[in-house]
């Protein structure tokens, strides 16, 4: 029987010490420690809302597959001289697309002596894993990497008491596949809030790129037998190693780089979606509380503590669904931005991007499904003039009844004074969070403008899938009118598109709707109207300067809230 490989053994007895490690409960521990220092893990937007203790659950079973399933991989030192300078190397761009991973899952380990990187004093990379995209995620890899855990930072005798702690998950991020290109894999400006996972991640798909470039071999070897027998007993799959070797290092920097600047040209050459994008406040993985942070409540009187609740329920929500829209699709309000920027003149001012554009960009550039993408679309656009507005919202301190109107708010492309507003409505204690924004209608049927409104219905934890999509046409004698017109313009589209027409609405069900609607469009009229009574939230604790109405665009990524009170000229 041969002899067991060196990088084998090396390979396998980490993977197999992080499998029991995964498995006992000093994981948990440490990733709720991670936690509750502040570190962010990738996880579904939908976990979110899970008690702490099982997003940690699910989050290491998922991990824990990934490094049972997945094909183990190892490097020779070349290997990883080559994966480092390109890494470093920032003028080289790394597309990155199915075929340049090894395999859809697996783990690719180091040692200590000879880690892929340093992430810190004292913080070799020893290890990286990965694997299918979590649930509501785009086509791509889940990818983490790991630091060694210190000797001098174990437990005493924490091998015996089954509390060995091998690594440390040091970062972990989903990577999409082309054609979304993420900016730290080239020279592009980078995200300063990215600057710190920019060469670690470009020296992880240098890794790949290396594994499978034409000048290195694989070949799959074994650990010893002890070894094998513990992954055995630990139901690991897959248990040998791939162990990748290559001529030298400037060979695999030449096959690598020249691999790399030919897949750069094709796709230069099939799109222009990858020039710089407008500079806006991104989606932060955390959502920010600003003035309102719960830690400060006990500074505030009762009526301001009531208000900076609703405002962290709205903002969590609207962050969740944030979240979720560019998990869903990476990139895609910045890449609907850029389509703002260079062809807004294909459509009203008033409008931040038309929804069918929109759907269209989730089907050519993600490959979203019609129907999905129809139904995210009227959602993303909502989400995105709102965020390109300035995530700027009015929390109504009238009763809806007061501002409740029959009339058509025709007037409203010249009065929003951003793309997109937020609605909050105080409704007996129960938060009713709506996004309202101007759809321009590509075919101009009923009018030019449709008012969409996106709405929780008062269930915070509500997802894109939940929320609801309320609208009506600009036009008609009165707002009943207009919902008929509205539902007619819908009918007719089915029909068009091969359907059977629907049963005509009963008029007491056309008279309810449009009584709801007026409930909101009548609120919408009253904050855009002349002189209405707004004011900053967040200066009424104090924290703040207070911010000017009309709002303008800018580039936080906190919500402003406005307060809106008192009588407007809602009546015209």
């Amino acid at each position: 029987m041969p002899p067991a490989h060196p990088l084998a053994d090396q390979a396998a007895t980490l993977r197999s010490k992080t499998l029991t490690f995964l498995r006992a409960p000093v994981s948990r521990e440490l990733w709720a420690m991670l936690m509750n220092r502040g570190h962010s893990f990738i996880m579904p937007a939908s976990w979110s809302a899970l008690p702490r203790t099982r997003q940690i659950e699910s989050m290491i079973v998922a991990e824990g597959k990934r490094v049972s399933d997945g094909t183990t991989f190892a490097m020779t030192g070349d290997l990883v001289q080559a994966a480092r300078a390109i890494g470093q190397d920032q003028s080289i761009a790394l597309p990155f697309t199915p075929d340049v991973l090894p395999a859809s899952s697996g783990m690719l380990a180091f040692s200590p002596e000879e880690p892929l990187m340093h992430v810190g004093p004292g913080a070799p990379v020893v290890a990286v894993t990965w694997g299918p995209p979590m649930e509501g995620f785009s086509p791509g890899v889940h990818l983490t990497w790991w630091a060694a855990m210190p000797d001098q930072d174990q437990e005493p005798d924490a091998a015996a008491r089954g509390r060995l702690i091998p690594m440390v998950p040091d970062f972990d991020l989903h990577l999409s596949f082309l054609p979304f290109f993420d900016t730290r894999l080239c020279l592009e400006e980078l995200p300063s809030g990215l600057l710190y996972s920019a060469v670690p991640l470009r020296t992880v798909v240098a890794a790949w790129y290396a594994l499978t470039a034409d000048s290195t071999t694989l070949s799959e070897q074994r650990p010893h037998a002890a070894v094998t027998q513990a992954l055995k007993e630990l139901r690991a799959k897959k248990r040998g190693v791939q162990v990748t070797t290559t001529s030298g290092a400037d060979a695999a920097h030449r096959a690598i780089t020249e691999r790399a600047a030919q897949r750069m040209r094709d796709v230069n050459e099939q799109s222009e979606m990858f020039a710089p994008s407008p500079e806006l406040a991104a989606t932060p993985k955390k959502v920010e509380h600003g003035v309102f942070e719960a830690a400060l409540d006990h500074q505030l009187d009762a009526g301001n503590r009531r208000i900076a609740h609703i405002y962290r329920e709205a903002s969590d929500h609207w962050h969740r669904l944030e979240m979720q829209a560019t998990q869903r699709y990476p990139g895609i309000f910045e890449n609907l931005e850029e389509l703002r920027v260079r062809e807004h003149e294909q459509w009203k001012p008033w409008c931040w991007v038309p929804s069918d554009h929109v759907a269209a960009w989730l089907v050519e550039m993600y490959d979203a499904p019609v129907d999905q993408a129809m139904w995210d679309g009227h959602r993303i656009a909502a989400l995105g003039a709102w965020r390109s507005g300035g995530r700027h919202s009015v929390l109504t301190t009238l009763r809806l009844q007061e501002t409740a109107s029959d009339r058509v708010p025709v007037h409203l492309p010249e009065a929003m004074p951003a793309p997109g507003l937020g609605v909050v409505i105080d409704d007996n204690g129960r938060i009713h969070l709506l996004l309202a924004f101007l759809d321009d209608v590509s075919d101009h049927g009923p009018a030019d403008a449709e008012l969409v409104l996106i709405s929780n219905y008062g269930n915070p934890a509500h997802m894109i899938e939940d929320v609801s999509k309320l609208t009506v046409f600009l036009t008609g004698r009165d707002l009943l009118d207009a919902v008929k017109i509205t539902q007619g313009y819908y009918d007719d589209a089915v029909v068009k598109n091969g359907g059977t027409k629907p049963h005509p609405a009963e008029e007491a069900e056309y008279a309810e709707h449009a009584y709801a609607m007026g409930l909101y469009t009548g609120l919408l009229s009253a904050i855009c109207a002349t002189g209405a009574q707004v004011q900053d939230a967040g200066a009424l604790t104090g924290r703040k300067l207070s911010a000017t109405w009309p709002p303008e665009p800018n580039v936080l990524s906190e919500t402003t809230l406005w307060l809106l009170g008192g009588e407007s000229e809602t009546r015209r």
